[in-house]
């Protein structure tokens, strides 16, 4: 884990584009603190003007010498002697009503300077703010979409919709507003203690020493904190997990009615966010007051020691005042940056989620070199694969010519569809090497590559858009002619224009709106669209009924039609006039060749074909 330094260092690396944004937020706030001070470093000079009742006999005129032996030196103490005179001469006038009027306009402006530099700091700061999360979101997003199909095997889709929402969202809050804060609040502290050093340094270093031991608190807090802050961000992603596996699989969850089991499952996770989230509230609550009441122990030891001080005529009464008031001004600028950075806790351990993943390299890199088309063949040369310790394919070798039907049969688990995981590059082999027209698809650019590649799964996931739109997925403006050319090919035009609003219609989420068949057939529209050179077929057919599968390997046979194309399928008679069948046993090629050559050759193939149409090929029935 990222220790506070490095994470915020890390995050930084998002500011710097926004540098002018964050100088204009940081020039607000100093201002603020700046405003802030001005209001209670007023207080002793227009105290003595009332009380002087505007005289201006009675009114400091020159830097006396050093009166005050508690002071850092002569020259600070002439500087509050210069601001004092200053003040008297803004504001005092030639007689009382004018001088009290001077005193309304002049305690008027400073407010008004100051709410308008908050004002102007919150809206700079939010526009910081939101500008950085855009940013990280955008990355965040960027490298999960980069990343090889082995991190999403490991990593739950909820946990990474959480880190991409929820985590970002409290890294916000947590890390990248508190640094707003911080810098807002330490900058008045800073202010603060300048003014009390000129004051009094004696005083004010033994304030500083007494509430330095709420310090010690907040430090050995932190800790604490930072492990329920794991346990809260934990205990979000599990439940999103669950939120979203329920929405995606609402249909099972309804029709098996597990409704309640879900709840139930949600209700928990939520629970323990919620405990979690308590326990580290308690300790957020302790430490303010605890941090206040060494705060007020500074505040009474200044009082005692400056009445002192006053009693031997060490300090003017006006200044020992002034002191008090700017000392207890101190207790909230402190408080907040007390509370900030117990809160920053939760805010690390987000910033170490997000960084955590944008730290992952894809372990499938790119090539360099750019081909869009092939001539001749993809050879499949001893091809091993292990999913870890589990090796699903072992030594496979074979060729796909261009313009042929490769069929992959076999029982569940034999390696087929692992075929065209590596055939997409999706993952590299463990050995061996896949070729297109001699060339390593290692050394092809990625992107370049797959977009030879149309894909029809068992699995369609459609997007809850038009129909043209998912058609044309990815292309801004789609071509209308070629929408409508390959949705006929598909077999897919004639129920579009029977819906209400044809290509224009919207299908809802993952295409809830239409059927199996319809949903399959324009998976086949989809992957025909950009006219790919490859196509394959991953079980299409296997979750149809027998109506819809008819229709669908109608559609299929016509889109294969002169194509090169690689078919798994479960269903044997979808493949049955295949150019080359091969036939996979536990990772293994055991049999290869036409339907008719291998129902001759009574072997693996025969016997699952007798299987399914329940005939018996050696005995002739």
């Amino acid at each position: 884990m990222l220790n506070t330094r490095q994470i915020i260092s890390r995050v930084l690396v998002f500011v710097r584009p926004m540098a002018g944004l964050f100088a204009i937020s940081l020039f607000f706030n100093l201002l603020f603190s700046l405003m802030s001070a001005l209001t209670l470093a007023i207080v002793e000079p227009l105290f003595s003007t009332l009380f002087n009742g505007g005289n201006p006999d009675l009114a400091p005129k020159q830097p006396a010498p050093m009166r005050d032996s508690l002071s850092l030196n002569v020259h600070l103490d002439n500087f509050v002697q210069y601001f004092d005179a200053f003040v008297h001469d803004l504001v005092v006038g030639p007689d009382m009503t004018s001088t009290i009027l001077n005193l309304g306009i002049t305690i008027f402006v400073i407010f008004v300077i100051r709410a308008a530099a908050k004002y102007l700091g919150n809206i700079t700061s939010t526009r910081l703010e939101e500008g950085i999360m855009k940013s990280i979101r955008d990355a965040l997003f960027t490298r999960v979409t980069s990343l090889s199909m082995d991190f999403f095997a490991r990593k739950r889709s909820g946990e990474i919709i959480s880190v991409l929402m929820n985590d970002v969202g409290v890294l916000n809050m947590s890390t990248v507003n508190s640094i707003s804060q911080l810098w807002r609040e330490t900058t008045t502290v800073t202010i603060y203690l300048a003014i009390l050093v000129m004051i009094s340094a004696k005083l004010t270093v033994m304030a500083i020493l007494i509430a330095s031991i709420g310090a010690f608190f907040v430090r050995a807090s932190t800790s604490y904190l930072r492990r329920y802050a794991q346990r809260m961000q934990a205990a979000q992603a599990d439940y999103t997990t669950t939120l979203q596996e329920s929405l995606q699989g609402i249909r099972i969850v309804k029709g098996m009615g597990l409704e309640s089991i879900m709840s139930a499952r949600f209700a928990a996770q939520t629970a323990q966010y919620v405990r979690s989230s308590l326990k580290n509230t308690r300790v957020i609550a302790l430490v303010p007051p605890v941090n206040e009441l060494f705060g007020i122990a500074a505040i009474v030891a200044v009082f005692y020691v400056g009445g002192i001080a006053l009693g031997n005529g060490e300090i003017t009464p006006s200044n020992l005042m002034r002191f008090l008031f700017l000392l207890f001004g101190l207790m909230q600028p402190i408080s907040i940056i007390v509370n900030v950075v117990t809160t920053m806790q939760r805010g690390l351990v987000a910033a170490n989620n997000v960084l955590t993943i944008l730290d992952q390299v894809p372990a499938v890199q790119s090539g360099d070199k750019v081909v869009s088309t092939f001539k001749s063949n993809i050879t499949i040369d001893h091809v091993t694969f292990a999913y870890e310790q589990d090796t699903v394919l072992k030594d496979v070798s074979f060729t796909i010519p261009r313009g042929q039907t490769v069929a992959l049969v076999g029982a569940s688990g034999s390696g087929k569809s692992t075929i065209l995981d590596l055939l997409l590059r999706f993952y590299d082999p463990s050995a061996g090497t896949i070729r297109i027209d001699g060339t390593d698809i290692r050394d092809i650019s990625t992107d370049a590559y797959r977009r030879m590649f149309g894909t029809v799964s068992q699995e369609t996931v459609l997007f809850n858009d038009t129909v043209i739109r998912n058609i044309a997925l990815g292309e801004a403006t789609p071509d209308m002619a070629r929408v409508e050319q390959v949705a006929r090919i598909a077999h897919a035009h004639d129920f579009i224009t029977a819906m209400p609003e044809g290509y224009q219609t919207t299908i809802g989420d993952r295409g809830i709106k239409l059927s199996g068949g319809q949903r399959q057939r324009l998976a086949i529209a989809r992957a025909l669209y950009r006219d790919p050179d490859i196509l394959l077929f991953d079980e299409a057919t296997s979750a149809l009924d027998t109506s819809s599968e008819r229709i669908v390997q109608e559609a299929i046979n016509d889109v294969l039609a002169g194509r090169t194309a690689v078919v798994v399928a479960h269903r044997l008679s979808t493949i049955i006039n295949a150019d080359i069948i091969l036939v996979f046993d536990q990772g293994r090629i055991v049999e290869r060749g036409t339907h008719a050559e291998l129902l001759a050759a009574q072997g693996t193939y025969a016997t699952l074909y007798d299987l399914q149409f329940g005939t018996d090929h050696a005995s002739g029935q």
